[in-house]
């Protein structure tokens, strides 16, 4: 008899509750907190790569004490969401946002997404304007803007992305608490521990049952999307402008992506744009630099009003 993965990584105690919806053809897992409001949006988090709900556990609690309704998701295939056997296009992935907005009684969404969570949350209103009131994202330019020639990518984000082909090595990666410590640590601020603090359970959740298949799944159809149909209906809506305010931090010393990968955003955006870099944070900037993210999100949330 085979044993029972433990989930307890997932079902994390806090002033939140757990839920789970489905949305989109799939069941989700989430965390909840605040109160549905009218005339307020729901704010929606995207977690990203190696990461799920808990990288946002330093934002839940102030978004909802500030009166909005708050949730951070699972994505598809990850954490204590569904396996699908369609878990990594961004297609999908993407057109879940507004499902599970819809889902959750809300007819508004601002959408804040990390990383790879970023790109969908770039990609959100370009799938359905009309429930996307803003976007802010965290370490991650705008989709397009990484394929295109000139945004040199660092040496370590290849030598990662190169890493994803080879899936025997790189899924005994996933699962292995040193592995992940050292990843988080290597893309994070020297000497912040806020994200590698966390291995444990990010390599607990990679070892449910396909979670670290479908994240590697997630990052080779990113590297490949380009020679995929479903790739090539991605990039064909998003390249529409985004009329909604848009907000992108970077952290100014994440080794990932540097300053200049940055620059082509505005030219997605026709509505309010702003750019900010928290200077001591890296790549996982709402763990490293937990206040200043929180900050931010409020700062937007405010702006929106």
């Amino acid at each position: 008899m085979s044993t029972p993965a433990d989930n307890s990584c997932v079902f994390i105690d806090g002033p939140w509750e757990h839920r789970f919806v489905r949305a989109n053809g799939g069941q989700f897992h989430l965390v909840h907190m605040g109160e549905h409001s009218d005339v307020r949006p729901l704010v929606l988090l995207v977690h990203g790569f190696p990461e799920y709900w808990w990288a946002w556990r330093g934002q839940i609690a102030a978004i909802a004490e500030a009166g909005y309704e708050v949730a951070a998701f699972d994505q598809r295939g990850i954490a204590g969401s569904d396996k699908t056997p369609n878990s990594q296009d961004a297609l999908t992935l993407t057109q879940d946002i507004p499902a599970i907005t819809r889902s959750l009684g809300a007819s508004q969404v601002v959408v804040v997404g990390h990383g790879r969570g970023g790109q969908l949350a770039w990609s959100a209103p370009c799938i359905d304007p009309g429930i996307v009131r803003g976007v802010l994202t965290f370490s991650a330019p705008h989709t397009r803007a990484l394929q295109r020639p000139g945004t040199h990518l660092t040496m370590r984000t290849w030598r990662h992305a190169l890493t994803t082909f080879v899936p025997a090595i790189a899924k005994r990666g996933l699962v292995s608490e040193t592995y992940i410590h050292r990843l988080l640590t290597e893309w994070s601020a020297p000497g912040n521990d806020g994200a590698s603090s966390q291995a444990a359970l990010y390599s607990a959740a990679m070892r449910l049952p396909e979670a670290a298949d479908t994240a590697l799944d997630q990052l080779r159809w990113s590297y490949t999307a380009v020679q995929r149909p479903s790739g090539r209906r991605y990039f064909e809506l998003t390249k529409h402008p985004i009329a909604a305010p848009v907000w992108t931090i970077r952290g100014q010393l994440d080794p990932l992506l540097p300053d200049r990968a940055w620059n082509q955003d505005k030219v997605f955006t026709t509505g309010p744009h702003r750019q900010i870099t928290i200077p001591s944070s890296g790549h996982f900037i709402p763990e490293e630099a937990p206040g200043e993210a929180t900050q931010v999100i409020l700062d937007f949330l405010a702006s929106l009003s």
